[in-house]
């Protein structure tokens, strides 16, 4: 089919048999440690018996948080707009210690399952932790057609092989060594898929590299044709990128996914000892700047490929998204398995991310709403764990339903994801309002969450009606004597590929009509957006509404730091006892 060998099916076969039979295999050595105990067998599944070995950990929590979206996504942007959100990085990397310092140091000792469990003990209210949950899962399931359609349509357009096809299989894989083995199962499998990633990305831009005439040459010719960009210091917020908003964003990054999401955390979570977790965290850090750093550099490396001859100058491609593929297909469809290897690297971190998420899912509903319902207490102790089997059958069905659903409806299924996406922000802050304001209140948090959601939402869904699109820096076809010029400088506001919205206006382009100023401000400050309305609105209602004490926040909910700052405020500003107004008063009877 297409431009696939039989060399190539061989890699990405064998790839998909490896990753299912790990998966098997983990999870028949998980299930060995349970000898029939019901609760034990919940540990086990949902968080590995608490005694998962950090280095596997550490891989698993890195390429769950990076998606096929990532391997074909970055190397667009470096292609398309130049090297600055590199500088994420920076961001990415303060972020990673403000976890460790802040929420891991408030979450890991809790020993909690579900990250939302959090929500309901801190601000005492079941609804609130019910509404964050069903908010977040109605994202998961369009993160989840995302995932598994970005694979399959690169698989489609490289082999012929119906992208529904391609879902139902990775769909399928996914759900059965998730279902078999739970967390074990994901985490191992991770590794291989972690293997497969890198080892399809280096080749790509090993080879990518060589053809381009080495590092040297690859950034010179990038510097020349304005790729290169790392200092900008303009302050706008008006503009897409510069080193300000892109740190911002890296911040932000590591804190949604690293700080507050449920694969994330749970992972972390499920090391035997602090020390342990600690040095998985900062593992992952490691490991992501180097998978953020080969794939950037990938994109710079196949730019400098086609420079003088570039495939959206001649239109063989039409979106920036394409240009990993078609190099693949281009270049290298003649070294047969090269090919098969890089759908294998997309299907991997697309294999990760549906996994991790159908295991977070299940923990989330076993234990904010099966462990203690009424209905499993009834059960026979050994049929229970056959309820986070069930919910795991159950969301990965749903992912198969959700990637075909997306393969159907195109941008608008991500236009969902996109707005959905917006969610998370708020709920960052949420979490960093009840870790930080030991004064805060459930009042204080339900209004703080909503009023930021509103916001984002409206920000979200004006910039996808009225903001200005952004231009692609230029592509020449000045080398390969191209017939009939082409001038692609401008693309549509956002970038589908990307779990990121990015639309965002350029100061300088033109327009006659007045555009409200949030509309235009670069994608990369919403999560800042939405973080500081929930925190600030969260903490001016709760002085308003009877400010909880420390105590009643809990001293294990609240940052050991702020909750130390609260008892010695307290100790100096006493609350009066009502009942103490009434004290020195002279009895009536002795009128």
């Amino acid at each position: 089919m297409g431009g696939f060998s039989g060399g190539d099916w061989a890699v990405f076969v064998v790839s998909l048999m490896a990753s299912l039979g790990i998966g098997i295999w983990a999870g028949w050595m998980g299930k060995r440690n349970t000898s029939g105990d019901a609760k034990a067998a919940a540990s086990e599944f949902l968080m590995g018996g608490r005694k998962m070995n950090p280095f596997a950990v550490a891989m698993s929590t890195m390429i769950g948080a990076i998606s096929s979206v990532t391997v074909v996504g970055n190397p667009a942007e470096m292609y398309a707009y130049g090297t600055q959100l590199w500088m994420n990085l920076i961001g990415t990397t303060i972020g990673m210690v403000y976890v460790h310092l802040v929420i891991l140091t408030v979450m890991y000792p809790l020993k909690i399952t579900s990250v939302y469990t959090y929500i309901e003990k801190r601000f005492d209210s079941k609804g609130l932790r019910s509404f964050t949950v069903f908010t977040t899962f109605i994202g998961t399931f369009f993160y989840l057609g995302l995932v598994s359609y970005s694979p399959s349509l690169a698989m489609e357009t490289v082999t012929g092989f119906p992208a529904w096809a391609s879902i139902i299989i990775m769909g399928i894989i996914c759900t059965i060594y998730s279902s078999w083995g739970g967390v074990r199962a994901v985490v191992y499998t991770d590794i291989l898929q972690t293997f497969v990633m890198f080892v399809g990305v280096i080749v790509i831009t090993i080879s990518a590299t060589a053809e381009a005439g080495g590092l040297e040459n690859v950034w010179s010719v990038a510097d020349e044709h304005d790729r290169v960009e790392w200092w900008n210091l303009n302050p706008n917020p008006l503009q897409r990128h510069s080193l300000w908003t892109v740190t911002v964003q890296g911040y932000f990054f590591a804190l949604l996914v690293f700080g507050m999401g449920q694969p994330q955390v749970q992972r972390i979570c499920s090391v035997e000892t602090w020390n342990k977790a600690i040095f998985a965290h900062y593992l992952n850090l490691i490991a992501n700047i180097t998978v953020f750093c080969c794939v950037n550099f990938m994109g710079i490396a196949v730019y400098a490929v086609y420079a003088s001859c570039d495939p959206m100058a001649t239109g063989e491609i039409s979106k920036p998204d394409e240009i990993v593929p078609h190099y693949v297909i281009d270049r290298l469809s003649y070294l047969h398995g090269i090919p098969g290897l890089f759908i294998a690297s997309l299907y991997a971190g697309g294999l990760s991310s549906y996994s991790s998420q159908i295991n977070a899912v299940t923990a989330v509903m076993w234990e904010d709403f099966f462990k203690n319902s009424q209905w499993v207490a009834n059960m026979a102790d050994n049929r229970k764990p056959l309820v986070n089997v069930l919910v795991s059958v159950i969301t990965g069905l749903a992912g198969i339903l959700a990637g075909v659903v997306a393969s159907q409806m195109g941008g608008l299924f991500q236009v969902g994801q996109t707005i959905l996406g917006t969610i998370h922000a708020p709920l960052l802050g949420l979490f960093i309002l009840g870790m930080c304001c030991p004064f805060a209140n459930r009042i204080g948090g339900i209004v703080g969450f909503s009023v930021s959601l509103l916001f984002n939402l409206w920000v979200t869904i004006g910039a996808m009606f009225y903001g200005r699109p952004t231009p692609y820096l230029e592509f020449s076809d000045e080398g390969c004597n191209a017939t009939t010029p082409f001038n692609f400088t401008t693309t549509t506001p956002f970038d589908w590929t990307t779990t990121e919205f990015t639309s965002s206006i350029d100061p300088e382009t033109p327009g006659d009509d007045y555009v409200f100023p949030l509309y235009l401000v670069s994608y990369t400050l919403y999560s800042l957006f939405g973080v500081s309305v929930t925190f600030f609105v969260g903490t001016i209602v709760s002085l308003f509404t009877k400010p909880w004490t420390a105590d009643r926040s809990g001293k294990i909910y609240v940052h050991p730091t702020f909750y130390k700052m609260m008892k010695k405020w307290e100790a100096r500003h006493p609350r009066e006892d009502p009942a103490a107004s009434t004290k020195n008063l002279v009895s009536l009877e002795k009128f």
